[in-house]
């Protein structure tokens, strides 16, 4: 069922104390679990400690083995426990959390962060305020507080994602909301009738790009990508997968690939893309990453014409309901 947030009063519930619960959207904050004993008792305190009226939380297990969930049980009736029994992978395991939610805004939060004060009211006021922002997400940084992880970021031409700030120290050179490629999918929130118009996450994407396939596919439907420099968490980053390692690499660049075969048609492939690709080879990065970067090659190549056929036809149906749309105005 799809949700109008439009008739919600846009009036500021942090500027006027005096609104009503009632006249704001309820959010769901999904936490996904996975091995987390480590962060899951700072990352729901962190977040039960919003002050925002209307809010659900709910931690979806993907089959750990550690005592994380009995750590989250002992919230009680302040939070939801799903458990899923196996690892399911980022994008499935974030849509059971969602099909289960009530809120007509979902956030999806990281295990492995910790949310500073009005990490949450940031996120949702850009809703409040305009229609046709479909995507919200957060300021991070690393765990000391002052080097910045991600400030919104950067799509390249052959599908590499640059964090804007990454290691930079934060000195609100980055506090300027914008429009921006993608959103981290550590920290972010959908306007619910989005969701149930392109469809939950892709769960082709077991690790790595379900975020920015699915802030590709909000502008393609023509809503707003906002990056939100007032909502500030810290971030662990690459928690549950050994960095550079060769799952690490393997699971990016699959991503990588699907995300470009699914967005982009032969013809960009084999120029724009190819020539960025190259060109990075070039760098020596891509020999550095060889081994897993070819085993992608290898898994995904096989998979690009059902790809590249369904987002043909995707996007010759969008490109006529935009058509339709200029012609009813």
């Amino acid at each position: 069922m799809s949700i109008e947030l439009s008739g919600i009063s846009t009036e500021s519930y942090s500027e006027s104390p005096s609104v009503s619960p009632d006249t704001v959207p309820l959010v769901s904050v999904i936490i996904l679990n996975y091995q987390g004993r480590l962060f899951i008792e700072r990352c729901l305190k962190s977040v039960l400690a919003s002050e925002y009226p209307r809010i659900e939380v709910i931690v979806v297990d993907n089959g750990s083995t550690d005592d994380s969930m009995d750590i989250a049980r002992n919230f009680g009736s302040r939070i939801t426990c799903i458990e899923n029994g196996k690892n399911l992978g980022f994008s499935a395991g974030c849509n059971v959390g969602i099909r289960k939610c009530h809120g007509e805004i979902v956030v999806l939060l990281n295990v492995d962060t910790c949310v500073r004060k009005r990490w949450l009211e940031a996120l949702v006021q850009p809703f409040l305020e305009d229609p046709r922002v479909g995507l919200t997400g957060s300021k991070m940084l690393f765990l000391d507080g002052k080097t910045i992880q991600h400030a919104g970021g950067e799509v390249l031409p052959n599908g590499l994602c640059q964090h804007t700030g990454y290691g930079k120290k934060d000195e609100r050179q980055h506090d300027e909301p914008r429009e921006v490629d993608y959103l981290s999918g550590a920290s972010l929130a959908i306007r619910r009738d989005v969701l149930d118009e392109i469809g939950l996450l892709d769960e082709g994407y077991f690790f790595y790009y379900d975020d920015v396939d699915l802030a590709s596919s909000m502008k393609q439907r023509g809503f707003k990508v906002l990056y939100r420099p007032d909502s500030v968490l810290l971030h662990y980053e690459t928690f549950g997968l050994k960095k550079k390692s060769f799952d690490y690499y393997f699971r990016f660049h699959r991503g990588r690939l699907r995300y470009i075969f699914k967005h982009f048609g032969i013809r960009y492939y084999f120029s724009a893309f190819m020539r960025a690709e190259i060109d990075w080879w070039r760098t020596g990065a891509g020999f550095q990453q060889g081994r897993p970067l070819l085993c992608s090659y290898a898994v995904m190549l096989p998979k690009a014409p059902w790809l590249w056929l369904r987002g043909f036809f995707l996007r010759r149906k969008l490109r006529r309901l935009r058509r339709k749309m200029e012609e009813a105005d």
